[in-house]
Formats: structure tokens, sequence, C-alpha cells
């Protein structure tokens, strides 16, 4: 099996990380359309965070860093709520660029004045993958939801170190599945219900005369 990098190296550490993962991943899989909310409010919260900090940072140091990450914290966590399926296709789009521009040899090294090809096709994916995304969330998120549950199980079970490196991506490989194929179920079931009480709440038409 693989060495862990080094900053996890401490059991104690790494058996909480893994508990953390796998307990994440398992409702992500299995309970997610009805989590994504409060996840994508974290990770906006996430973002703004790391972006305020940045902007504070490179204008007066590391206090206005500190001030402009907990208004960064704030707002991106709202806006994260309140447009989270913009949100969430923007974040799926983002992983498929990112795939797309590892696939095609990026390497994050830029010149000025010249576009790099892979960058410009992982702008495209991104672009056309969110637009995808959007149109479609309401159908898909048990999905999405559903993959990072059993990527972040796998990650888990590897942190571990009790299973092989095949066996943990088979395990999230099949928590995936189980997990796409519930949240998909109920995710119809809801429709469902939702259309018979707007069917049942419906008035009835008018006596003919």
């Amino acid at each position: 099996m693989a060495a862990l990098p080094g900053i996890i190296t401490s059991p104690e550490i790494r058996y909480l990380l893994a508990g953390v993962l796998i307990l994440t991943g398992l409702a992500l899989a299995f309970w997610g359309h009805g989590l994504w909310a409060t996840v994508m409010s974290m990770i906006g919260a996430l973002l703004g965070a790391v972006v305020g900090y940045l902007f504070g940072a490179a204008l007066g140091g590391d206090l206005a860093g500190l001030i402009l990450a907990i208004v960064g914290a704030v707002i991106g966590s709202i806006l994260f709520t309140k447009l989270v399926k913009v949100a969430l296709a923007f974040l799926v789009g983002l992983l498929a660029g990112a795939a797309v521009y590892g696939l095609l040899g990026g390497r994050a090294q830029f010149t000025a004045g010249q576009l790099d090809t892979p960058l410009i096709a992982a702008i495209l994916v991104l672009i056309v993958v969110f637009g995808i995304s959007y149109y479609y969330i309401d159908d898909i998120i048990g999905i999405i939801t559903a993959a990072i549950g059993g990527l972040l199980l796998a990650l888990g079970l590897y942190l571990l170190q009790v299973v092989s490196t095949i066996t943990a991506a088979l395990a999230g490989l099949g928590v995936f599945a189980l997990g796409a194929f519930m949240q998909t179920a109920a995710l119809r079931r809801k429709r469902r219900a939702r259309a018979a009480a707007a069917t049942a709440a419906a008035p009835p038409p008018p006596p003919s005369s």
C-alpha cells in the first residue's frame, strides 16, 4: 500500500480523519439529497474564508486577512445556501474541467500572452457541464452526492489501512451504486407524492349547466 502523506502519519489523526470521511461519505451517499444544502453552505463558507483571507493578507497583513476571512465565510455561506443549485452545478462543472485539464496534460504553468490549450478545453468543459448539470440538477443530485459519498468512503478506508487500495475503491464504488439507486428512488417517490398532493388540492371543475 502506498505511503501516506507525512501530515497524517500520526495514528490518532489518521483514525479520526478516516472516521470523519467514512461517516460523511455514508451520509452523503444515502441521504445526500437532503443534506446537500448544509454541505454547500459549509463549502461556501470555506471558499469565502479562503478568498477573504487572501485578499485581506495581501492588502493589510494577517489581521486584515482574518477579518475579511470571517466576512467572506458569512457571505460565501449565504450565497451557496441561497444559490445551492447553481453552486452544485458549478462544482460538478469544476470537477469535470479539472479532470479534463489533468487528462490533457495541463501543468498549471502559464506564459503571459499565450493561451494554454488544456486550460481552454477545461473551461469549455466546465461551461458545458455546468449548463447541463444545472438543467437536470433535480434529477441527478442523488447521483452526484452518492458519487462524492463513495469517494469519501474509499478515502477513509484507505487512510485506515485495514484493506487494500483496490478493496477500498471497490467499496466506494459499491456504496456509490447503492446510494445512487436509493436516493434516485426516494426522489421519485417524493415527486410522485407532490404531484398527487397537487392533484388532490386542485379545485373540482365547475358543474356543467
